[in-house]
């Protein structure tokens, strides 16, 4: 697959080698500013696991020339990986080998542990002479400056085993129009390899010597034949030593190397185990405080931190308050807490606001060089503490920073490095995700005590409300009742002694009285009627359930025969689906349908010809027209007493038909409801329990 300038192609411990460099022979250079500038990291060079983009590299090398003035510093760069404090366990590694020679025979297993951008391979052309190729993957475009650095590391592959410098020809370049990059490393035989070489020059000499002995008995080859000898001995002793010599070294460097990978393997198991003990113990808690409280024991007991602090967000998000710390007397413990860290302060906003605004890791090894950066007024408080070196680490979760973590350790010699960064780095996380669960907990907790008690607001003003409601409605009913009984008296008076005064006197009267008094008349029966209806609407109530089985269909059909004698002329289109059977109450039924279905009959009044469906489909019965029909934004009120949404002038009635369908239907434990179109027509469906339902 093609490469990137920006695709991660070499390794990190490449740069390390530079940077030992440059402080060991090149103090004066700021390495700080070197690494800014090819946009790297200081952690990330010390990280053996991070790997730089060839156009960090290139901003690296153009820097690196210009600052220290020396254009081969490349290959020196090269030469000095085999200093003792270049690669640490890969120079043990190396130096395991038996001889240099090893080294480019294992060249392609070693070289993609510095660099993805080629591919390397050997092959021997002579006694003491190897050529390398290196071939580009597609898309990589190096620098010069590479070459020289891979041929320094070449170099450094013979001063590892105190051999001179070889002689290396670099007869193929990229740089020169060629495809790869060639090399012909050719180098000087060791002593070892030197004094193996007289050995077995001396062996034959002796063998032709003896010979001649035994073929001419000649007493003048006996001196040389000792002397052989002689020589033969030295040179195998010398010989035997050299290889012990080499071999114990070797064997030495491989145990060297071994104690030191062990060494690492333990130390970073031992991380990965206090980590894993810091996840376990803080998800068993959930609480802030409690959370806060182990990181701090696991931090000071099981990693020997001597102090640290957890700063985290105050919930207005506006500054950084501490909430837990380990390792302070009770008296430092308080200055600490003075110290308020502003997430909105101008410049200088110090290391831990910087941290929590860039979300990156930061390692001081020396508090000196952050001065400038911080507040004068903690920077004092730091001093007067005793910190030379700290690590703060931002404490995220979901890509959101709540808070600092910052350790130091003022027992420690040569202050923390950049293990402990790595490791605090990862540890940050851990505590993240639980101090973002601890803050989700309380707040469904507040949420939760907070319903609670709004539910105990409400219930409590819904029972007000209800017994308040009840009352009114028992009220109500009384006055309904009352006014009802009452009425039906003076009532009768009216329209009695009206229809008296029709018969004694009405000849005697002009058409304008007697028209007056038919009114008269005629009202008082229609408000008879509405009483009589409102007495029945309070029964429906009060009124002793008798459930049976009951055929509604039967019903229809002797309903409409009695609505048919009324206007026998009508044309009338009437369907009513067979077996139709609920339970109910009969009376109530009927009471049902009657209104039902006369709702039907006079709302299709004024049409050529009255249809009018009755029937039940799953389980929902049904009466259907193609009347007036209604609005359904008014589909509110069709069910409320004594509300009419059609002109009384044209269809008659008292207003509560409806409304005792519904309290009819409710009391038997169905329900009601109507869809219309105005001048369509309108279909009222009602529910019931099934024939079969006890």
């Amino acid at each position: 697959m093609p490469t990137s300038p920006d695709t991660p192609l070499y390794n990190s411990r490449i740069f390390d080698s530079y940077l030992k460099l440059l402080r060991n022979r090149y103090p004066n250079v700021d390495t700080h500013a070197l690494l800014a500038h090819a946009g790297m990291k200081q952690h990330e060079v010390s990280d053996p696991g991070h790997w730089f983009s060839q156009r960090q590299v290139n901003l690296f090398h153009d820097k690196l020339v210009q600052v220290t003035g020396e254009p081969g510093i490349a290959r020196e760069a090269g030469r000095y990986s085999a200093s003792p404090d270049a690669l640490g366990p890969l120079r043990s590694f190396l130096l395991g080998m038996v001889g240099p020679e090893y080294i480019f025979y294992l060249i392609n297993k070693i070289a993609p542990r510095f660099t993805r951008s080629s591919r390397c391979s050997a092959r021997k052309t002579g006694p003491n002479e190897v050529e390398l190729t290196v071939t580009f993957h597609e898309g990589v475009q190096e620098n010069p400056r590479q070459c020289e650095n891979r041929i320094g590391f070449f170099e450094a592959a013979f001063l590892l085993f105190d051999h001179d410098f070889p002689d290396i020809e670099h007869t193929e370049c990229i740089f020169k129009g060629s495809k790869v990059c060639r090399y012909r490393i050719r180098w000087r035989p060791s002593a070892a390899y030197r004094l193996l070489l007289a050995q077995r020059v001396c062996s034959l000499v002796l063998i032709g010597v003896l010979l001649a002995e035994l073929l001419s008995n000649h007493s003048l080859l006996h001196l040389p034949l000792f002397l052989g000898l002689i020589c033969y001995l030295v040179f195998t002793l010398l010989s035997r030593h050299f290889e012990r010599k080499a071999l114990l070294s070797s064997l030495t460097n491989m145990r060297s190397s071994s104690e030191r990978l062990l060494s690492q393997v333990q130390e970073n198991f031992d991380r990965a185990l206090a980590i894993n003990e810091i996840g376990q113990i803080i998800s068993t808690r959930t609480e802030l405080s409690e959370i806060l409280s182990s990181v701090n024991q696991v931090l000071h007991k099981r990693l020997g931190y001597g102090r640290g602090i957890v700063y985290l967000l105050d919930p207005q998000r506006n500054i950084l308050v501490l909430r837990g710390c380990f390792g302070f007397s009770p008296e430092d413990e308080e200055k600490i807490r003075r110290i308020e860290f502003p997430l909105a302060a101008p410049a200088p906003r110090g290391v831990l606001v910087t941290c929590f605004h860039t979300q990156q890791p930061v390692l001081v090894g020396d508090i000196e060089e952050i001065r400038g950066q911080a507040v004068p007024e903690n920077f004092a408080l730091v001093s007067a503490l005793g910190v030379r070196s700290f690590i703060c680490a931002p404490i995220l979760c979901e890509g959101e920073a709540l808070g600092v973590l910052a350790v130091d350790d003022a027992t420690r010699d040569g202050g923390l490095l950049q293990s402990d960064l790595n490791l605090i780095q990862g540890i940050a996380p851990v505590i993240g995700i639980s101090v973002r669960n601890a803050m989700r907990l309380a707040n469904e907790r507040r949420l939760s005590e907070q319903l609670r008690k709004a539910s105990e607001q409400l219930e409590r003003r819904v029972a007000e409300r209800t017994a308040e409601l009840s009352q009114a409605y028992a009220e109500l009913e009384f006055l309904h009742d009352s006014v009802s009984h009452d009425l039906r008296t003076p009532l009768r008076v009216i329209y009695g002694y009206g229809e008296l005064l029709q018969e004694g006197y009405g000849d005697k009267l002009d058409a304008p009285a007697r028209e007056y008094l038919a009114n008269i008349i005629s009202g008082g029966e229609r408000m008879e009627e509405t009483l009589d209806r409102m007495l029945d609407f309070s029964e429906v109530k009060s009124s002793q359930l008798s459930l049976e089985i009951v055929d509604l269909s039967r019903m229809a059909r002797r309903i409409m025969a009695d609505l048919r004698i009324t206007d026998p002329v009508r044309e009338v289109a009437l369907e009513i689906q067979d077996g139709v059977r609920v339970t109910g109450d009969e009376k109530l039924l009927s009471g049902v349908m009657e209104n039902l279905l006369g709702n039907a009959w006079k709302y299709c009044a004024l049409k050529e010809c009255t249809r009018i469906v009755f029937g039940r489909e799953d389980g929902v019965c049904y009466v259907q027209d193609n009347g007036e029909g209604f609005d359904m934004a008014q589909a509110g009120k069709l069910f409320m007493p004594f509300q009419k949404l059609h002109d009384g002038s044209r269809f008659h009635g008292h207003g509560l038909g409806l409304s005792m369908v519904r309290r009819m239907l409710e009391r038997m434990g169905g329900k009601v409801w109507g869809e219309g179109r105005p001048g369509e027509g309108a279909t009222f469906y009602f529910t019931l329990p099934p024939a079969d339902t006890p």
